[in-house]
């Protein structure tokens, strides 16, 4: 994995990079958290282990520093993830021309965002902790959303909290990714353990789809994720990460390229 630079306008904007060793098939972007880095949300994600699939990875950095980290402009860099994804699929010719684009918390609203206004370049949606309803009420293109929420999420609580940041839940926000991709408002739930639900909004194998994953006592941490523990009081901020489904695993299989 390597670091490149875009130039946008008088602006440098930095990101990792890593290439398959083969034919390369799919796209796909890792945003990183609010107040994280493209460093972190390599090592958070495992993302990068996806190369070995055919993948090529993308690690984009935020535009406004906060503390040892950087955040999201949710306005303003969706013009840099726009010349991102052009500039991926012009280096990648041979790649799906839609990408497969994935964040954590901040990084997933982010996403979230650019994916309903450019749904003609995100094939798959993948959002950890951080999943918001689309800005356009009707996508013309077909999208599959992959999203992965815990019950026990204190910085983004999975029954919203009603603030300009964080208003509607996270049910609510795959709700209305369903109503703008036409599809049935009523979900299918599985209960897959003990501690997680799976809710489908429409057929999970077909091209336009939206599943849930709730994990019942997780908190704001990317599942499956096998990072060191972190410091005790970071947490006891974050809470448990679950260990029955892997993020980075099913956001691939949305992709429909086999692992």
């Amino acid at each position: 994995m390597r670091a490149e630079v875009l130039n946008i306008g008088s602006h440098a904007r930095r990101f990792l990079l890593a290439e398959p060793s083969g034919v390369p098939s799919v796209i796909v972007l890792s945003l990183h958290g609010s107040r994280s880095s493209p460093e972190r949300q390599a090592r958070l994600s495992s993302i990068e282990s996806l190369c070995s699939e055919g993948a090529v990875v993308a690690f984009p950095q935020g535009a406004r520093r906060r503390g040892s980290g950087f955040e999201w402009d949710l306005e303003g860099d969706d013009e840099y993830l726009r010349v991102l994804v052009d500039w991926l699929l012009a280096r990648y010719s041979e790649t799906d021309r839609r990408v497969c684009l994935s964040g954590m918390s901040g990084g997933a609203r982010m996403a979230s965002r650019f994916a309903s206004l450019h749904p003609e370049s995100v094939r798959v949606l993948g959002a950890v902790a951080g999943l918001r309803a689309p800005t356009q009420t009707r996508l013309e293109y077909p999208l599959r959303v992959v999203a992965f929420h815990g019950t026990a999420d204190r910085i983004n609580p999975f029954g919203g909290s009603g603030t300009e940041r964080w208003n509607e839940s996270v049910l609510d926000a795959a709700a209305a990714w369903a109503r703008a991709l036409g599809l049935a408002s009523e979900p299918a739930r599985q209960e897959l353990t003990g501690h997680l639900t799976q809710i489908d909004f429409g057929d999970p194998s077909g091209v336009a789809a939206v599943t849930l994953f709730v994990s019942r006592g997780a908190g704001h941490t990317w599942p499956g994720s096998r990072l060191p523990l972190f410091p005790l009081s970071l947490r006891l901020i974050l809470g448990r990460t679950s260990m029955e489904i892997d993020a980075t695993t099913e956001i691939w299989r949305a992709t429909g390229t086999s692992a």
